[in-house]
């Protein structure tokens, strides 16, 4: 996160953050002043909304646990009529309580949470004190439940005062402190004593469980006595210790020995409530006293809280805002200085290295020296200015490391293209030998093996071209004359390994620039190629096209496992925007050939998802590589550039037309129709080949243009000497305009027409051999 930050904003967080930790602890020292000064200042709000009401509850609380287990004991009218009595005057105490309490001078004086939490808890239990009181009436609890029941209003009532005495001025928290365990002692004194009446007015000793519990109330209520009476301080010690001191305290711990020690029958009823009512008089009267004189005590002390949290914050508010306006002031210095080094090289390495690596890319001559000048930055800290000269360093090195980069791979391109021309000319040299070997040999096997050769041989030219490309260059393959659409994609077929799966539908009758023929038939071929490395060995790719608003349309559909969708999306990118090529990227090299001759040609390539479950490349020529023609021009024979399967082929290329047979007398290839007419002929399907006169029909067949005077060939054709090998025209296109008068002397052929005219023979050898085999079976 702090990695993409500025340095503005670093050098700020540097000096702010110490700043803000220091104004932080000034506020949180200053808040916390003031609160405590505030809680003192609302002690007496407290007390008069709150603590006093809380106080009255809490005293007729214990009246009325006393006079319930009095009730539970006795089960006597009178018994009964005085806890209604009492019941009255609880319930009085509660409501008052409650309607101070939620006035807006006690919510506010309610400043801390733990003061909210306690006020709540509180009126929660007495929401649950009408429930203890049906149990009393019904006679369902006994006197130790009892006891349990009005401890929880009793501890939630000591709570909140608890909560509402929480100061950090060390001499009133000494005092509240002493004073809730006093009220804790008197709290628990009224549970032993409503313990213990409920039992003498029945007549009747304590239980061993209640006897075990009235031992942990005595032990209880003198410990928190013993204990309070040391924490508290020498001025509110004295009305406490007088009432230790005195008789009635001392004749309430005799009483309490005895019923400790026996059965406790010595003391009647009457004599426990005179007791204990003088001991709880004297106790009430103190612990009221001692709260008046605490709650007086605390005003002027607040007061003088005030004035010191005063002069601590005007002192630290003075020390904030010097140190804030020193930290700015240097920082502002120390950030502009390194704005404008960041200004310096950001501009070096967004914009003057970029450019410098453009021209270079470009081939032009760049002086590195000039167009590296010195980084210089006005600063008065060494430190910035050393880092100004390193950045120069760093500039120099970078120029003059783009340079040779450059150089480098410019000087690798044209080795690379140098090596691959050098190829591209044996490689030619190679098709011609083969060339002249076929038109020399009349066996079939050795024909065979033959075009296998040329075919390996087509494709090694093919992988040269694409090397030429991938450096840089242009492949320097042309042709004389615009190619058709249906040859131009035969021919792509016819240069691919797994030639055989291929389907080529019919075409349009349109024909494709010359300039630009054979980079298409390299893209498509490598698309092809692509298709059936990724796909199954049974299944098919198909190939169809269809003119479209823009251009012509050709679709290679393969049946693979196709690409997932971030695959796709990556590779139709790169099509889209052929990056610059990296050696050792050595996937898929075929694509980045195929996004260069895109991009060469204005030519949108994108891979789709077919619904066969694999990948349709879609390949789009624009209306300037097109030529389309009408379906009645006359448009001369086009001899089908599609490679010889071999014997074990399981097809051809499908909606290919067929060969000549291989013991006719004439020679001249089978013309080629209009796509209209070859759309409404049968197609054939992979696996079958087809029967001699499955043909689509063609308006001029070879018998009837035997006799004519068009019928001596076309395209440099004519027939050799004993049936021997039709003759092509050397560097005629597969898509050639047609010669309407036979030469007076055969013409060399081009190892692309020699290539397809094999595959028309072979093709007819293939559907003569099924066809006798049908021949033989039936027989």
């Amino acid at each position: 996160m702090a990695s993409s930050r500025s340095i503005r904003f670093k050098i700020t967080a540097l000096l702010v953050i110490p700043l803000l930790s220091l104004a932080a602890l000034w506020i949180f020292g200053a808040a916390v002043t003031t609160r405590e000064s505030a809680n003192l200042l609302s002690v007496s709000a407290l007390y008069d909304n709150i603590g006093r009401p809380a106080e009255d509850l809490t005293i007729a609380l214990q009246h009325e646990h006393v006079l319930s287990a009095e009730y539970l004991g006795a089960r006597s009218q009178r018994n009964r009529d005085a806890l209604i009595e009492q019941r009255q005057r609880t319930d009085e105490y509660r409501e008052r309580m409650r309607r101070l309490a939620l006035g807006p001078d006690a919510q506010q004086a309610l400043s801390t949470p733990a003061m909210r939490t306690g006020f709540a808890d509180a009126m929660a239990a007495m929401d649950r004190l009408d429930a203890t009181r049906s149990a009393v009436d019904v006679g369902s609890v006994d006197l130790p439940a009892l006891t349990r029941e009005f401890a929880k209003f009793s501890d939630a009532m000591q709570r909140l005062v608890t909560s509402m005495s929480v100061v950090n001025d060390v001499s009133i928290q000494q005092r509240t402190r002493g004073l809730i365990a006093m009220a804790y002692s008197k709290e628990f004194l009224t549970r032993e004593r409503a313990l213990a009446s409920g039992a003498l007015i029945a007549g009747r000793t304590m239980h061993p469980t209640e006897r075990r519990l009235f031992a942990r109330l005595v032990t209880t209520r003198r410990f928190l006595f013993d204990q309070a009476l040391t924490e508290l301080p020498a001025g509110v010690r004295e009305p406490f210790a007088t009432l230790a001191a005195s008789g009635s305290f001392h004749r309430l711990t005799a009483m309490e020995d005895a019923l400790l020690a026996g059965p406790g029958l010595e003391y009647s009823h009457e004599q426990l409530r005179s007791i204990t009512d003088e001991v709880d008089g004297s106790y009430q009267r103190t612990l009221t006293q001692a709260g008046e004189t605490l709650v007086a005590a605390a005003r002027p002390m607040a007061v003088g809280s005030f004035v010191r949290a005063g002069i601590a914050g005007v002192l630290g508010l003075l020390a904030v805002v010097t140190s804030l306006i020193v930290a700015v002031r240097v920082g502002s210095g120390l950030s502009r200085e390194l704005r404008e080094l960041r200004n310096s090289a950001t501009d070096l390495a967004g914009v003057r290295l970029p450019r410098l690596i453009d021209r270079l890319r470009r081939g032009e001559q760049v002086d590195a020296d000039a167009e590296a000048p010195p980084i210089t930055v006005r600063s008065t800290t060494t430190e910035v200015r050393d880092v100004g000269t390193a950045f120069g360093t760093v500039q120099r090195t970078a120029v003059h490391s783009a340079a040779e980069q450059a150089r480098v791979r410019d000087t690798s391109g044209k080795v690379l293209r140098n090596l691959a021309r050098r190829n591209q000319t044996l490689l030619q040299a190679q098709l011609k030998v083969l060339d002249g070997l076929q038109r020399s040999v009349e066996d079939p096997d050795i024909l065979r093996e033959l075009f296998r050769v040329d075919h390996l041989t087509t494709r090694m030219r093919r992988h040269a071209e694409g090397l030429v490309v991938l450096a840089g260059g242009n492949p320097g393959r042309t042709y004389r004359d615009d190619v058709a659409a249906i040859d131009a994609l035969r021919a792509a077929v016819a240069e691919v390994e797994d030639y055989t799966r291929v389907r080529v539908l019919p075409m349009p009758n349109v024909t494709i620039a010359r300039d630009a023929a054979a980079d298409v038939i390299h893209l498509c071929a490598e698309l092809v190629e692509n298709a059936t490395r990724f796909s199954p060995a049974a299944t098919d790719v198909t190939v169809r096209g269809e003119l479209v608003a823009r251009g012509l349309a050709v679709e290679i559909e393969d049946r693979g496992l196709g690409l997932t969708d971030e695959e796709q999306w990556a590779l139709n990118a790169k099509l889209s925007s052929p990056p610059e090529f990296d050696p050792t990227e050595t996937d898929r090299l075929g694509l980045h050939v195929v996004a260069r001759l895109a991009a060469r040609h204005d030519i949108r390539v994108e891979l789709r998802a077919s619904a066969y479950g694999g990948t349709t490349a879609i390949v789009l020529l624009p209306d300037s590589l097109t030529t389309v023609h009408r379906a009645d021009t006359t448009r001369p024979p086009i001899r089908a550039l599609t490679p010889v399967p071999t014997p074990d082929a399981r097809t051809s290329v499908p909606a290919r037309l067929p060969a000549p047979d291989p013991g006719a007398e004439t020679s001249d290839p089978t013309p080629l129709p209009d796509p209209e007419t070859q759309a409404s002929g049968p197609a054939h399907l992979p696996g079958k080949a087809p029967k001699p006169g499955d043909a689509a029909p063609d308006p001029s067949s070879p018998s009837e243009s035997s006799d004519s005077p068009d019928s001596s060939g076309s395209a440099g054709s004519t027939g050799s000497p004993g049936g021997g090998l039709p003759r092509r025209v050397r560097k005629k296109s597969p898509a050639a305009q047609p010669q309407w008068e036979r030469p007076g002397t055969p013409e060399e052929r081009s190892p692309e027409e020699a290539r397809a005219l094999l595959s028309s023979l072979q093709s007819g050898w293939r559907r003569g051999r099924a066809a006798g085999e049908q021949d033989g079976e039936e027989v």
